[in-house]
């Protein structure tokens, strides 16, 4: 019995162990890898945003010549 016992306390701290390991890897993602994929999401939306622009620019400048020439 004390042997079953202690078998069951050894799994306890194993399974401990991995709780605290998978706690620190959470709030490593948390406050490192997302801040990271944050900057490259808002960079991109910046590109995207430019490009639009210079499309509506191109426009406007096609519409112009069509319409004045």
């Amino acid at each position: 019995m004390a042997d079953l016992q202690r078998k069951n306390e050894l799994e306890l701290v194993e399974i401990r162990g991995e709780l605290k390991l998978l706690s620190e890897k959470i709030e490593v993602i948390k406050t490192n890898d997302l801040v990271h994929l944050k900057k490259s999401i808002d960079l991109i939306t910046k590109l995207l945003w430019g490009v639009g622009f210079l499309i509506l620019g191109q426009l406007a400048v096609g519409m112009r010549l069509a319409i004045w020439e």
